[in-house]
């Protein structure tokens, strides 16, 4: 096929086979295939949409709120999935072809290739986009030559503005627009011939089955290559191999106008429907007047005014625009470009925009969202959610409840998982806003939750778009947990966080796949800090997990000690750079903690702990952090040398390194620290070796390593410095008038200014009482 083989077939609308080309959600198409269908009363109309629909063609009829979709969904053997949407709103050409039929009593159905059939060419998701359009450079090339912009603007400038475009011309321009942009930019893929071949051989069935016109709707972009088939009697081509499906389904769904909009990220579909809904409820009335109605009124909510001149402002500057565009009348772009030049008048950035414009967008966009019908057939999972939902008493209403659970209660901790479960899932109207985290485990003296249950617009739909994942609730959770553990990079610490994840929704088939996903995950993990936080996990989980089946699994011990294990092999083989971590104290406190709690129960090896400690607290090589941390660990444990302490401290006793060994010591040691007078004289002849300016150095450390204690104990740490008595000791903690930082600048200048004063011989050393008036 060349640029100049145009099949003027096409254009016959007196033919055995009648294509009508559309693009879908035209209003323009949708008014005209009426039409034609009304005029012609073919003997079937056949529709692009997915085939394996048609047993439930009849629940297209039934009293839906639109808009809708049909929503296609594949589980793969071997695991998988992937889903398409079929979306439909009232002005679509394939909905009013639906309608339209079946007013006249014609038989109508879907003819394109099942998504199933056709999930692994990877096509867009959303079959009725139009993203062929947006990346031809024929189109490119058509909007330069007609001085517009973009496709949408090319679209409606050839079909949408003029309400008097006849049936004939429209058929002819969309199929010479189609036609030559495919022939141009030599489109031809493999999916597009599976597809055409599949609807190829559903139009010569009808034609075998009626003896009246066939009318074909599909997109204009195949209504060529379907004529040219029919007429050489193309045989069909074999679809590529495709995976083995394990699981399909289709069912409807109700969408949105927000999901459908184009500029909101429809896989370049048509953008602003709530503008062409209006266009095609008004047919050639004013429908400027209605979207500035909306965008007024929407104003007027947000407490802002605007007034009838800036309204007069906008609509006549409108009009001039359509009139100089040559425009039957005042459309989308005319009604944005006409705000912009009347009321704008600073340049428009990312961050913000006009007030008036910001609501216009909302006025196009529209707010429309779609409902089922009540007897609308529902996929196996939405049923058990509802089935689920109503037994324990947590079906979503409009008026917003809350629900607190104690989960030391079974009934309370079943509807906790039923909870835990949907969520995981992504089914809206459920959110915890309140409680127990076991992630992280800030306060476990309560276990509790609390939630909020409210109806959403989005309920139904998410209900049913999560039907892939399986068919009863506790199977899609599992399954959507599993496909998001199939996204990420396996660590120690993501497996354990994913086990306590499936532990709150009680699901132990998944946790047993995960524990031996952990434990493969432990063996192989090269950071310290990832299997520190997989043992703080399994300590939970094995000893204080009161709302899970975790202690339950003798498998959990054996698993922790190895945990515990590659945790300290890990540890000393840090490298300085890695010691550095503001999360190392953290890590080595669960370390510690894991022996501490579940040492003498699993045989944990004290003696390799001790030993792994000294070392660490010895390496000479290693940076401060670390090294304190250690030695504080082992004065926690009672396995500190005192001696070996002090002869730590004082090689650390650098302005640079002093703080840092404290933050690791004091971080493991704290109530230690304020046991032992021996260790307190350490650090302060460590700190009085300092001079002034290495002091004020070292300070920002020093008050990190000192924030562990509270006010009351550091009282208590100064009072227990050998040699400070009362007096000293309450001039030394008297409350500073001005902060810290104050304070170090002046003791800065204080001793810059004694040093100098020294150097020209000026005495500084008088005692109070002696200073010269």
């Amino acid at each position: 096929m060349t640029a100049t083989d145009f099949p003027t077939g096409l254009l016959d609308l007196t033919g055995r086979v009648v294509f009508f080309p559309v693009r879908h959600h035209s209003p323009a198409a949708a008014r005209l295939v009426r039409e034609l269908i009304t005029r012609l009363r073919p003997g079937m109309v056949l529709i692009e949409g997915p085939a394996d629909f048609n047993d439930q063609f009849d629940e297209l009829h039934f009293g839906h709120e639109l808009p809708i979709a049909i929503y296609s969904y594949v589980q793969f053997e071997g695991g998988g999935r992937t889903s398409a949407y079929y979306p439909f709103c009232e002005y679509s050409p394939e909905w009013q072809a639906i309608q339209t039929a079946r007013e006249h009593g014609i038989a109508a159905q879907f003819i394109d290739l099942p998504w199933a059939e056709s999930a692994h060419f990877r096509l867009s998701a959303h079959r009725y986009a139009d993203g062929e359009f947006r990346t031809s450079p024929y189109i490119d090339a058509l909007c330069d030559t007609l001085g517009v912009e973009s496709f949408d603007a090319l679209w409606d400038t050839l079909f949408e503005i003029d309400p008097s475009l006849k049936v004939e011309a429209y058929v002819e321009r969309c199929h010479r627009l189609c036609h030559a942009m495919r022939t141009f930019d030599e489109r031809d893929s493999p999916s597009d011939r599976a597809r055409e071949a599949y609807m190829a051989g559903h139009i010569r069935r009808a034609l075998d089955e009626t003896s009246g016109p066939v009318l074909v709707v599909t997109g204009g972009f195949h209504s060529a290559a379907l004529f040219e088939r029919l007429q050489v009697n193309s045989t069909d081509e074999p679809n590529r191999p495709a995976p083995t499906i394990e699981v399909r389904g289709i069912a409807l769904t109700p969408y949105s106008f927000e999901r459908l909009d184009g500029l909101a990220g429809y896989d370049s579909g048509m953008p602003n429907p709530g503008f062409y809904d209006l266009a095609w409820r008004l047919g050639d009335g004013d429908v400027t007047a209605e979207v500035l109605a909306v965008a007024t009124n929407d104003l007027r909510k947000r407490k802002q005014t605007v007034s009838t001149a800036d309204l007069i402002a906008v609509e006549t500057t409108a009009r001039a625009l359509a009139n100089l565009r040559a425009h039957a009348r005042v459309w989308r772009l005319d009604l944005i470009d006409g705000v912009i030049g009347a009321l704008v008048k600073d340049e428009l950035t990312a961050g913000g925009a006009h007030p008036f414009l910001d609501a216009l967008y909302f006025a196009l966009r529209g707010t429309a969202r779609g409902r089922l019908a009540a007897q609308t057939s529902l996929p196996l999972l939405t049923r058990d959610i509802k089935a689920i939902l109503a037994e324990w008493n947590l079906e979503p209403t409009p008026a917003e409840r809350f629900l607190e659970l104690d989960l030391l209660e079974e009934c309370h901790r079943a509807k906790s998982r039923v909870l835990h479960r949907l969520t995981n899932l992504g089914i809206t109207g459920f959110d915890l806003v309140e409680g127990t985290n076991f992630l992280t485990r800030e306060d476990l003296s309560k276990l509790w939750e609390k939630w909020r249950i409210r109806w959403t617009p989005e309920f139904d739909a998410s209900c049913i778009e999560a039907a892939p994942y399986g068919a009863t609730l506790a199977e899609a959770a599992a399954n959507r947990l599993r496909e998001r553990i199939g996204k990420e990079e396996v660590s120690a610490q993501r497996a354990a966080a994913w086990l306590i994840t499936a532990n709150s929704m009680g699901i132990e088939a998944l946790s047993e796949e995960l524990f031996g996903l952990l434990a493969e995950a432990i063996r192989s993990d090269g950071d310290f800090y990832g299997v520190a936080e997989a043992c703080d996990h399994l300590v939970h989980l094995y000893r204080f997990d009161e709302v899970g089946s975790a202690q339950a699994n003798p498998a959990f011990g054996e698993l922790l000690r190895e945990a515990f294990e590659r945790a300290l092999w890990l540890l000393v083989s840090l490298t300085p750079d890695e010691g550095n971590s503001k999360n190392l104290t953290d890590a080595l406190n669960a370390v510690i903690r894991t022996f501490t709690l579940c040492g003498e129960r699993i045989g944990l090896d004290r003696e390799n702990l001790s030993d792994t400690l000294h070392r660490v607290s010895a390496a000479g090589w290693q940076s401060p952090l670390p090294r304190g941390a250690a030695a504080g660990a082992l004065w926690k444990l009672g396995e500190a040398d005192a001696e070996a302490l002090e002869r730590d401290i004082r090689a650390c006793a650098t302005p640079n390194h002093l703080g840092d060994y404290l933050t690791g010591l004091f971080a493991l040691a704290r109530e230690a620290a304020q046991r032992n007078p021996e260790l307190l004289s350490t650090v302060d002849g460590a700190l009085l070796s300092f001079t002034d300016p290495e002091f004020l150095e070292s300070l920002p450390s020093l008050r990190l390593a000192f924030s562990f204690f509270t006010p009351r104990e550091k009282f208590a740490l100064v009072k227990a410095l050998p040699g400070l008595g009362d007096d000293r000791l309450a001039h030394s903690v008297t409350r500073l008038a001005v902060s810290a930082e104050t304070a170090a600048k002046a003791l800065a200048f204080e001793t810059e200014l004694f040093e100098k004063a020294a150097r020209y011989g000026i005495r500084t050393d008088f005692p109070i009482d002696e200073v010269p008036q």
